[in-house]
C-alpha cells in the first residue's frame, strides 16, 4: 500500500477483511460502497493451504482451506455482485489453480477447493446469462496459475525447471490484469497449461500417470 503511494498514486483505498468471515465481508463491502462507490471488478485472490497428507491434516485446517478458499467466494459475491447486476456492468476474476485442472498428492485439501473455484465461475456465469436472457454484461474470467513463488508451498518438487520452473508474483499478477482487460473466460499461466490439461484428460489412465510420473512436479509434504 505505502509503496503504491509513494508511486503518486493516491486514489488508492485498502481495507483489512477476513474474507473467511461472513459478517465481515459484508461490513466492510458497505464501507467500501460508502468511503469509494459500487465495485465494478472484484478479485477473488485470497487462498491458503497446508500441504500435507490428508491423515495428517487437523479438522480445523479443512475448515479453514474450505472457509477461505470457497466459502468466501460466496460471500463476495453476495456482497459485490448484486451492484453489477443492476448497472449491469462489473467483472468478476478468481484464481483457481493448476492444481484445479489435475489432482496432486498432499493436496487432497487444496486441490478441490481449486476445483470448486472453477464450478462456482462457471455455474455463475451461465445462471446469470439464463437470468437476463443473454442480456447481462457483466464477466467472468478464471484464471488457472501454475506455481507462484509466494511461500505458500514452501518445498517445491520441480524436475525440469526450465519447462516447469516458479512463476513471480509480480509477473503472474500482470498476467491477470492483462486477462481481465482481454475478457478471457479462462486463462492459463502459462497460457499452454489449459489446453495442456484437456489433452491429458482425454488420454487413457495409464498413459497420464506415465506421464505425471516423468514430470514428476509437485510439492513435498511439509509433515
Amino acid at each position: 500500500m505505502n509503496d503504491i503511494k509513494n508511486m503518486g498514486k493516491n486514489s488508492v483505498h485498502a481495507y483489512r477483511c477476513d474474507v473467511a468471515d461472513r459478517e465481515e465481508v459484508f461490513r466492510v463491502a458497505e464501507k467500501v460502497k460508502k468511503e469509494v462507490g459500487d465495485v465494478t471488478i472484484l478479485v477473488n485472490n485470497a487462498g491458503i493451504a497446508f500441504v500435507k497428507s490428508f491423515f495428517n491434516h487437523s479438522l480445523d485446517e479443512i475448515r479453514r482451506v474450505i472457509d477461505v478458499n470457497v466459502t468466501a467466494h460466496y460471500w463476495t459475491l453476495k456482497a459485490f455482485l448484486p451492484s453489477m447486476i443492476e448497472k449491469n456492468y462489473g467483472h468478476i476474476v478468481a484464481l483457481s489453480s493448476v492444481a484445479g485442472l489435475i489432482g496432486a498428492p498432499y493436496g487432497t485439501v487444496y486441490c478441490p477447493t481449486k476445483f470448486a473455484v472453477k464450478a462456482i465461475m462457471e455455474a455463475m456465469s451461465e445462471e446469470l446469462n439464463e437470468l437476463s436472457n443473454g442480456k447481462s454484461s457483466v464477466k467472468f474470467t478464471t484464471v488457472y496459475p501454475a506455481l507462484v513463488l509466494t511461500g505458500l508451498s514452501k518445498k517445491p518438487k520441480i524436475r525440469f525447471p526450465r519447462l516447469m520452473g516458479g512463476l513471480l508474483p509480480r509477473d503472474v499478477a500482470s498476467s491477470i490484469i492483462d486477462a481481465q482487460r482481454l475478457n478471457y473466460k479462462n486463462k492459463g499461466i502459462p497460457s499452454h497449461w489449459l489446453s495442456l490439461s484437456t489433452i491429458l484428460r482425454h488420454l487413457p489412465d495409464e498413459a497420464l500417470r506415465c506421464i505425471l510420473d516423468f514430470f514428476d512436479t509437485g510439492v513435498y509434504p511439509e509433515d
